[in-house]
């Protein structure tokens, strides 16, 4: 039966330098939920994920136990050279005795697995029935408590605040427009009528320079107002975005890292 737990950062706080429970910086929340997130992916049997959610929180809070989960994940799966490379990046960070000598019987067991490979020999049935201790409550980055909730971007509430008071602004100037363009169309109406009835042109001028001015106004607010307006929605789904998306990820790989970036709206 295939192990369906992973070490967890029990063995980063048994490493001397690099665990976070002695760190003066708060684990980032979305680490938190990263690492528990590959954890329940891991204990479904989900290690292709599982392995893109412990790299994503490695990026975001460094620990040693996060190296082990990978190596643990990447030897369930069979992938048995890139947990080789997990493993002794794990054992390069320095942790306790006990760690270590679990850490060395991994690698042990993932090298045979090379070997047996490169001379076409089934691997060990150990390599998928090594049972691993429980995350202890005391974990940073592993504990049950619920994660506090993330803070929006600062930069992006701003954005979309901007964008909010944009497009009401354009919204009232459109209604201004509209208003002029009947205005000007009423007194497009009064100076035909006018003409017909054989008023003067010093009684008719009046009205229609009144008209060519709410003509005038009716096009200057329309054009500006639609364009704060457009401009206001743009910056609320920029905003939005800002938010609620991280555009840029960065994950640990075999030859150095991966960086990728997404877009949402």
């Amino acid at each position: 039966m295939k192990a369906a737990l992973v070490a967890t950062l029990a063995l980063a706080t048994a490493a001397a330098a690099p665990a976070h429970a002695d760190s003066a910086e708060p684990v980032p929340p979305r680490a938190r939920k990263l690492a528990e997130r590959g954890r329940e992916l891991h204990d479904r049997g989900d290690y292709t994920r599982a392995i893109t959610a412990f790299k994503e929180a490695y990026v975001l809070a460094p620990s040693p136990g996060l190296l082990f989960n990978i190596a643990q994940a990447y030897r369930l799966q069979g992938n048995c050279d890139d947990a080789a490379l997990m493993y002794r990046r794990f054992l390069a960070a320095g942790p306790a005795r006990d760690a270590r000598a679990i850490a060395e019987g991994h690698l042990a067991t993932v090298v045979r697995c090379v070997q047996k490979r490169n001379l076409k020999l089934p691997p060990d049935a150990e390599m998928a029935s090594i049972p691993m201790p429980p995350a202890p409550a005391s974990d940073p980055l592993f504990d049950d408590r619920p994660a506090p909730a993330e803070p929006p971007a600062r930069g992006g509430r701003i954005m979309r605040n901007v964008g909010l008071g944009a497009t009401l602004g354009g919204a009232v100037a459109l209604g201004a427009a509209a208003y002029f363009g009947v205005r000007a169309h009423n007194a497009s109406v009064d100076v035909e009528r006018l003409s017909a009835d054989g008023a003067s042109w010093k009684t008719i001028l009046p009205v229609h320079q009144r008209g060519e001015r709410a003509e005038t106004a009716a096009t200057w607010l329309g054009i500006g107002g639609g364009v704060v307006a457009a401009t206001g929605v743009t910056l609320i789904l920029l905003g939005r975005r800002a938010e609620h998306s991280s555009p840029v990820a960065v994950a640990p790989t075999r030859g150095g890292a991966q960086v990728g970036l997404t877009w949402a709206f």
